[in-house]
């Protein structure tokens, strides 16, 4: 009975140290397991890059920048290479930089976000312009609308303009540019209205040339400006220009080499004598004001100094050969038939095959073409017609 009792005893001991050993062991095994995993994970952790970015990732389209702007820090490595980022377009972006971590070098990725924020900037030539009556307001010419995005931003004209009411009115020029960005520009605009005393001021005319008014003589791209609306004082004038006396006989020999002879026949005209001459023939010949053959005082370009009648006065001119060669050639030499035959509503006079007018060989070889011609009042876009 004892024995059976110690052999129970002696068994049961047994049991509890293999359990004791068994947990002993086990709670080993779950260390080093730890141990095991502590190492793999720490392997893992610095296996991988570690980058803190920037809360906000953008940048403004076509502004320079690079991926280093974007990073705060590298928890496990070292930056070895910086990126560009593209920035020509709004959008989405990636950017790469390569990462030193131990002996490895590697790359990270990310993305930044390319914004337009910024309005368009509108440029005008000036922000109040002058423009004669019945000229067209066209905004593309007289602005221009550039952007950060680089793109091609067109402008719209906000508001009315009536170029018909003459006096000074306000209108705004708008670009909006892809990203609906918008900016406005105000114009304020001079519609001129034509009368007999303008005063000293430019504008623009009805095709876009400057025109300027100078002590009571108008000017457009520097050319003296003589018809029925623009006129000369009364002081102004002194003879035939030298420039326009040299380059007629330079001309009058060129003819005569090719058996053609021209000649003056009228130069200079003073204002007095204009005058006497105009009253003759509203008195003597009775014709009317509209009509007369001769012009206004202080409206004949002979006052101007830079007008030549040539060989004649007589409407046959136009089919001599003088007149013929005339037509085909004087603006080489910078002349223009002034007063064509099919011109008359334009120029305001009737024809006059034999007056030429000197405005240099740059512009007669533009109003020049195919034995036609245009008028200084087309070209121009100014009216001929007297005022009341």
């Amino acid at each position: 009975m004892f024995q059976k009792r110690n052999k129970y005893i002696f068994s049961y001991q047994k049991k509890r140290r293999a359990a004791t050993i068994k947990k002993v062991l086990t709670v080993i095994l779950v260390f080093f397991a730890l141990i095991i995993a502590f190492f793999a994970a720490f392997a893992i952790y610095n296996s991988k890059i570690h980058i803190d970015l920037t809360s906000e990732r953008n940048v403004e389209v076509n502004t320079p920048a690079t991926a280093s702007q974007f990073i705060e820090g590298i928890g496990n490595g070292r930056l070895v290479e910086d990126a560009h980022i593209d920035t020509s377009s709004v959008g989405r972006k990636d950017c790469t930089v390569k990462i030193k971590v131990g002996e490895d070098i590697r790359d990270y990725t990310f993305q930044v976000n390319v914004i337009d924020t910024q309005a368009p900037l509108i440029t005008v030539a000036e922000g109040e312009m002058n423009l004669l009556i019945g000229t067209p307001f066209d905004a593309l010419s007289k602005a221009e609308a550039t952007d950060n995005s680089k793109e091609t931003i067109p402008i719209t004209l906000e508001g009315e303009y009536n170029p018909n009411a003459p006096g000074s009115q306000v209108v705004t020029l708008v670009a909006t540019d892809s990203s609906g960005n918008t900016s406005r520009q105000n114009i304020n605009i001079n519609v001129v209205d034509i009368t007999n005393n303008m005063p000293n001021m430019t504008f623009l005319t009805t095709t876009g040339h400057q025109a300027e008014v100078k002590d009571g003589i108008l000017y457009v791209d520097g050319i003296l400006i003589v018809n029925k609306t623009f006129g000369l004082p009364e002081s102004y004038g002194s003879g035939l220009d030298a420039t326009t006396e040299e380059a007629f006989y330079r001309m009058a020999n060129a003819a005569w080499s090719q058996g053609i002879l021209l000649d003056i026949v009228t130069e200079y005209r003073s204002y007095g004598e204009q005058a006497r001459l105009y009253d003759y023939y509203i008195e003597v010949e009775h014709q009317s004001e509209e009509n007369t053959t001769a012009t206004k005082p202080g409206h004949s370009e002979h006052q101007s100094g830079f007008a030549i009648d040539a060989n004649t006065l007589n409407p046959g001119f136009e089919d001599t050969e003088e007149g013929i060669w005339l037509n085909a050639h004087c603006a080489e030499y910078g002349f223009i038939i002034r007063y064509p035959a099919d011109k008359v509503d334009k120029t305001g006079y009737k024809f006059e095959p034999w007056h030429i007018r000197y405005v240099g060989t740059d512009l007669a070889s533009k109003l020049y073409k195919d034995g036609k011609w245009t008028t200084l009042e087309e070209y121009f876009g100014i009216p001929s017609y007297y005022l009341n």
